[in-house]
């Protein structure tokens, strides 16, 4: 199987859809509903990502997808952060390696990006619903919990 490649504008259609199921399978009820999302919003920031604010990998079969943006910490605005904003999977390919492909190439980009001094951090989230619960060469530094 092939490495994940970046996306292009080409890709925008198949990448909203699978924000879309990345949104409906959000344990955040405003975001499972349909009515909340503005497909509008999310092409122009996925372009925005493609065009060199962080990036966009793209399963070559559009199985699955891993977006990334570089922005200024919060507290330290001179660090600059490498954030993963999305990693979706379609549900019927989850148990095989295209996910994992996927880490694999963002984290060769996420260490080409810290050798650059473009970032000084890289940061993944993982959903509590998914079955990995450790990432090599990453630590965990907090957890989330939502209240809807």
């Amino acid at each position: 199987m092939k490495a994940p490649r970046l996306a292009n504008k080409f890709d925008l259609p198949i990448l909203v859809e699978m924000m879309r199921g990345y949104a409906q399978q959000s344990l955040i009820a405003a975001l499972a509903d349909e009515k909340m999302h503005d497909e509008r919003h999310v092409e122009n920031l996925l372009l925005s990502l493609i065009l060199g604010r962080g990036f966009v990998l793209i399963d070559e079969g559009g199985r699955g997808m891993l977006a990334a943006m570089v922005t200024p910490n919060f507290w330290c605005p001179e660090v600059m952060e490498l954030k993963e904003i999305a990693w979706w999977v379609k549900p019927e390919f989850r148990k095989g390696s295209v996910g994992g492909r996927l880490f694999l190439e963002f984290d060769k980009i996420a260490k080409a990006y810290l050798a650059q001094n473009r970032v000084q951090v890289v940061c993944l989230s993982l959903l509590s619903s998914s079955e990995i619960n450790s990432l090599p060469g990453y630590r965990q530094i907090e957890s989330t919990f939502v209240r809807n």
